[in-house]
């Protein structure tokens, strides 16, 4: 009975052993089965750095701080240190080490705790690429599984590359290179021993072990691989003991507050990369994107804002309902005249997400006006080409702009005859206009749209849309396109594709990406350099004049109606540089925020501060002053057929012996003017009755007499002179309700007839201006006895100016 049930037994316990073995292979087998499978091992994820067009590294992008290195370049006394304290059998295991975990096991028995760890290099390799971190022995048996499968598949140099690769080393360094560098801001192959001992202490533990978080602990780990060094034969303890008697310097990397420096653009860049190459691979494929950000440039452009805020001639004041809270925003762009490279890049004030420089779409102002007369231009205008400067009835009148006059001119002042040129250089509203009506909207977008804005709408195509011609587009434009547009004048009419990344490597530093930006001739190398001396002289002589410099420099302002937008865009013969200043929500920059004492906090003069291209252009200014500064001065390129001739400013044709104001002025070869002017002959000064506007008699009293000078042969009364108008804001006589205007008259000009309630300039039955003319009748008010006889002023010979003008023909 005893045997049989001795043998019961015997057979349950077989039973029992055999059911436990065949669960734990196929519990093991099963595991096995859910093992990620090696050959899904690519490699290590690696980050993409971006470097401006110095070769310094402006950002990483990554899902993992990793800069892969090839064993040959990692220094022998860092692979023997890792070797030494991570896994001393690595060259003789096949995986594995059943020594080391017998080893471990009695250790952490002695000690009461897990004391040692008994993963070899290949187990770790094996956990960090291509399993979780998870504790759990179903994670064990896939390890050790894993490093079997390693170690049949590769070499142990290759293990060890990959591994010393592929380990996290604290904060968000992967791999001994981009430890070296995070903390001793070097290449790993410059690392001593000293740094190598402390760099292979980090796995264990690495951010206790970090220097920067415990450098007491990083210290003592340093040391203790030392030992291990000296236990493997690798270093003696001479050697080790003198290491340990040195300091660890660290050395932190000089752009560890990346993206700080030029946020915007590594945003800019960044986003660049996604859309050509996807997320997975600009985060994890080791990219090298070389940039052409000029690290100067974007310093001087970062301290220039900060400058502006500091003089609070841009105030700081906090809104909401905006992205960022600081307002006014601003954007600074600066391209490469000559490539169309970015070399700087401000999309706004603080660091939020919307790119100003290349997002933002805001009215121009007169910032547009340059495109208007370039477009004259290019259809065989001259910058002498005469333009009238008085106001106009409303030629798009309609009821959502009902004014009886439009537009009106800064200042509600009025120069008469103007040149092409003089109405650029005081960004004269009404003389844009004038022009855009001659040269139609069509053009304009057309030239436009080929010197590089995108913005135009169908509304903005509408023949009548005159508002055009002052900056008024249904959306806007961007930054970025405006200097790219300016750029064409200062590049002899050649359009630069603006870009950002000049090439790519990948991981293997194979160019994977060249840029080759698309060049496109949109002017004539003519019709660009009339503009650009033009547009030098609204810097010289007009509204740009906070933006000269010590070479020469061309430019526009542009303040939009209600001062909700403040731009200037300038250049050089090497750089263009647009800037713009406004609030996100597109409120009016005037600052009337008051103190507890009733004091403006940001005031101008008497009133509050108001923001408008004046601030443009100083921003501009002082950036472009600093960034020039050293670089040698050039000159704009002038064609061999542009002409100086010099003109009666009058009428742009060539001065007779009369002409009194004689200017240089510049011409296409085939615009030269081949005819004198005849406006002008001898001249007779008369005294006029200003109370009456007849001849002056010796009865008139003195302080009525006045002296006008005429022309002789046609009697045409010439200035100077100021001539005040809706002086009567009856709304009866000025339906607008209109502001005092003034009508200047510059020496030798034709002095016009106009209403005197609207300052619209009287013309005859075939809409030509009519002039004033030398009186035949004395004053009736006052007569002398010996007056001759009187002529009805009826009579009175009425001469047309145009006449005398060329009006865009010889």
């Amino acid at each position: 009975m005893k045997r049989r049930k001795s043998r019961y037994i015997i057979v349950a316990l077989i039973l029992i052993i055999s059911l436990g073995i065949g669960v734990t292979i196929g519990a093991i087998t099963w595991i096995i089965k859910d093992t990620p499978d090696i050959s899904s091992y690519k490699g290590s994820s690696e980050a993409t750095i971006i470097y401006s067009s110095n070769g310094a590294q402006l950002t990483k992008l990554y899902k993992e701080n990793r800069i892969y290195v090839p064993l040959d370049e990692i220094p022998a006394h860092l692979k023997e240190a890792i070797v030494a304290v991570e896994d001393k059998n690595f060259y003789v295991h096949h995986g594995i080490d059943f020594f080391g975990i017998l080893r471990a096991v009695v250790a952490n028995f002695r000690a009461g705790y897990r004391s040692q760890g008994a993963s070899t290099i290949t187990q770790q390799l094996a956990r960090n690429a291509l399993l979780h971190q998870e504790k759990t022995y179903y994670r064990k048996i896939q390890e050790a599984y894993l490093a079997l499968q390693f170690e049949r598949t590769y070499t142990k140099p290759e293990i060890l590359e990959m591994y010393l690769n592929e380990i996290f080393m604290g904060h968000s360094a992967y791999g001994v290179q981009a430890a070296t560098i995070q903390y001793f801001n070097k290449d790993v192959s410059e690392l001593n021993i000293n740094e190598s001992a402390l760099i292979a202490g980090l796995p264990r533990a690495p951010n206790y072990y970090s220097p920067y978080n415990n450098m007491e602990a990083a210290t003592n780990r340093r040391n203790f691989v030392l030992n291990k060094m000296v236990e493997m034969g690798y270093l003696n303890e001479q050697k080790a003991n003198q290491i340990k008697e040195t300091e660890i310097n660290l050395r932190a990397p000089e752009n560890n507050k990346e993206q700080n420096y030029a946020p915007y653009f590594v945003r800019y860049v960044r986003d660049k990369l996604l859309d050509m190459y996807g997320a997975n691979m600009v985060y994890s494929s080791g990219l090298k994107v070389y940039t052409t950000l000029d690290p100067e440039m974007q310093v001087i452009a970062n301290k220039s804002i900060n400058d502006a805020l500091e003089k609070q001639y841009i105030p700081t004041v906090n809104k909401t309902g905006t992205g960022d809270p600081q307002q006014p925003q601003m954007a600074l762009i600066t391209l490469d005249v000559k490539s169309g490279a970015i070399k700087a890049m401000i999309g706004g004030r603080g660091n939020d997400q919307f790119n100003r420089a290349v997002q933002a779409v805001r009215q121009p102002g007169s910032a547009f006006k340059p495109f208007v007369y370039t477009t004259a231009i290019k259809n065989n205008y001259s910058p002498a080409n005469i333009i009238n400067d008085m106001p106009m009835k409303n030629p798009k009148k309609n009821s959502t702009n009902d004014k009886e006059i439009w537009p009106t001119n800064y200042g509600n002042e009025y120069r008469g005859l103007v040149s092409l040129r003089t109405g650029l250089v005081h960004s004269i509203n009404i003389a844009a206009v004038k022009l855009l009506k001659k040269i139609s909207v069509a053009d304009t977008i057309e030239t436009s749209s080929q010197m590089g804005i995108s913005t135009f709408t169908e509304p903005d195509n509408n023949p009548d849309h005159y508002s055009l011609a002052l900056g008024g587009l249904n959306r806007g434009v961007k930054p970025i396109e405006m200097a790219t547009a300016y750029g064409v004048f200062a590049n002899n009419g050649i359009r630069n594709e603006p870009f950002a990344i000049t090439k790519i490597l990948d991981k293997n530093n194979r160019i994977i990406y060249e840029a080759h930006p698309k060049k496109e001739i949109v002017l004539s190398a003519e019709t660009s350099y009339l503009m650009t001396d033009m547009l030098r002289s609204v810097i010289l002589e007009g509204t740009g004049w906070r933006a000269n410099l010590d070479r020469p420099v061309a430019g526009k302002t542009g303040t939009t109606n209600d001062y909700t937008d403040a731009w200037f865009v300038g250049f050089t013969p090497d750089l263009v540089t647009s800037v713009w200043i406004g609030e996100d929500n597109t409120n009016s920059m005037v600052y009337n925020q008051r103190d507890s004492n009733g004091n403006y906090i940001f005031s101008e003069g008497a009133g509050p501060r108001t923001i408008s291209s004046a601030e443009a252009a100083q921003l501009w200014g002082e950036y472009m002053t600093e960034v020039v500064k050293g670089r040698e001065v050039t000159s704009f390129n002038r064609p061999n057929d542009i002409k100086t001739i010099s003109v009666d400013p009058i009428t742009g044709k060539l001065p007779n012996k009369y002409t009194t104001r004689i200017k240089d002025e510049l011409f296409k070869v085939e615009n030269v003017p081949r005819s004198a002017e005849t406006l002008h002959g001898p001249v007779e000064t008369v005294k006029i009755d200003k109370t009456t506007g007849f001849l002056a008699t010796e009865n008139c009293p003195e302080e009525n007499v006045v002296e006008y000078t005429y022309i002789e042969k046609n009697m045409i009364r010439v200035g100077p002179a100021n001539i005040s108008f809706r002086e009567n804001n009856d709304g009866s006589k000025n339906p607008d309700n209109l502001v005092k205007g003034v009508y200047i008259v510059e020496e030798s000009e034709p002095v016009q007839t106009i209403d005197k309630n609207l300052g619209i300039p009287i013309t005859n039955s075939k809409d030509e201006v009519i002039y004033e003319t030398k009186p035949t009748q004395y004053c009736p008010d006052h007569p002398a006895e010996d007056t001759a006889p009187q002529v009805d002023p009826k009579d009175s010979a009425i001469f047309d100016i145009w006449d005398f003008l060329n009006n865009n023909e010889d």
